[in-house]
């Protein structure tokens, strides 16, 4: 391989997995209780989720 190839492929396994590693930061510092389609909706706490579970098991 030639100089410039190896110098690229170099750059771009940087910008690779340093693109996974802030990813995997960002998602580790995330509070899950607050985000995605829910969030901190009523009704969607663990105790009104437990009830719910629970009632839809009984049946």
């Amino acid at each position: 391989m030639t100089g410039p190839a190896i110098l690229l492929m170099a750059l771009f396994i940087l910008v690779i997995w340093g693109g996974l590693v802030a990813a995997v930061l960002m998602l580790a510092k995330t509070d899950d209780n607050t985000t995605g389609e829910l969030g901190s909706a009523p009704g969607t706490d663990n105790e009104s989720l437990l009830a719910e579970s629970a009632s839809t098991i009984a049946r």
